[in-house]
């Protein structure tokens, strides 16, 4: 099971969605699904166009030496079964010729890909199989991101959960450069999360209010980052997210009008109303992102005002 920014897959559900996304896709140009059975004929489906595809997830999150090597041999392998069943395919195919060979993986780790199915393209088209339109042919691989938009909507479909990650690690200069620029966000972050203890009874109350401002301020961005991801490729939800979080900071900040005895309680008690709200609107949400942006929210009225302790 590998984790990509549209949630787990493994080797079924990547085909099963892929599938999906093929039929939908390529509806006007005629897609028909080749089933594995009784055999594996090197490709999982065909347009009348000339577009055929193969499927392919890796087991585990490889390094990238150890991916690029298990999609080479796996493309190498697939290509050499359209010359070992060519007289199944032609009778499948039906007098199409293949003219575009997608190979079809949730992501990429080198470039050398290119170089491999370059290769594997020239080898081929010097077969001259029946199949073939030697002239034209071409091995292809594309990523998750190519099955937008028509991945938006089947995912959603589906019992698997939507989990899109943030872009990347942030770096410390990305932090200090934020920082420098958010100073009065950072000192409240700092004042309110020093109110979140009972200084009588806590020790190092200042590293423990700079290791929090330190996790506020990560969880602040990369919330942002799955924010911006979520409102390109899902702006309905996205749009509904937004209204929700309004309704409920209008709630944090009446309730913050009160005074209360325990602040640290108080802020629990706006991370666990806001957990639940989020997992009662968007139940095709994976729990990890739910996290997220629950965190980002959190940090958000932290850095800013709708949190207040007294």
């Amino acid at each position: 099971m590998i984790k990509t920014e549209y949630g787990s897959f493994d080797g079924d559900k990547w085909e099963s969605i892929c599938q999906m996304c093929f039929k939908k896709k390529y509806e006007n140009e005629s897609y028909f699904e080749i089933i594995a059975s009784p055999g594996d004929y090197g490709i999982e489906g065909f347009t009348r166009t000339g577009k055929a595809f193969q499927c392919y997830c890796p087991d585990e999150h490889y390094t990238q030496d150890v991916l690029y090597e298990k999609q080479r041999d796996k493309i190498t392998t697939d290509l050499k079964k359209l010359k070992t069943y060519e007289k199944q395919l032609a009778k499948k195919l039906g007098g199409t010729l293949i003219e575009k060979w997608y190979f079809v993986s949730p992501m990429y780790s080198k470039n050398d890909i290119v170089d491999h199915c370059t290769k594997k393209r020239n080898e081929i088209r010097a077969l001259n199989l029946s199949i073939v339109d030697s002239d034209k042919f071409e091995v292809i691989p594309i990523d998750i991101n190519s099955l937008k938009p028509e991945i938006h909507t089947f995912l959603k479909m589906s019992d698997m959960k939507i989990d899109i990650n943030p872009t990347g690690e942030i770096s410390e200069e990305e932090k200090l450069k934020w920082k420098d620029s958010k100073i009065s966000l950072v000192e409240n972050a700092q004042l309110k999360h020093k109110m979140r203890f009972n200084t009588s009874i806590t020790s190092n109350i200042d590293k423990k209010v700079d290791d929090l401002t330190e996790k506020s301020i990560i969880h602040f961005l990369d919330g942002n980052s799955i924010l911006n991801k979520w409102q390109i490729d899902y702006p309905d939800d996205y749009e509904k997210f937004i209204k929700i979080i309004s309704q409920v900071e209008e709630l944090v900040i009446e309730e913050c009008m009160f005074p209360t005895k325990d602040n640290n309680l108080r802020y629990k008690g706006f991370a666990e109303l806001l957990e639940k709200k989020i997992k009662e609107a968007f139940t095709f949400l994976d729990e990890t992102m739910i996290q997220s942006l629950c965190n980002q929210v959190m940090a958000d009225w932290i850095l800013r005002c709708p949190i207040k302790f007294e």
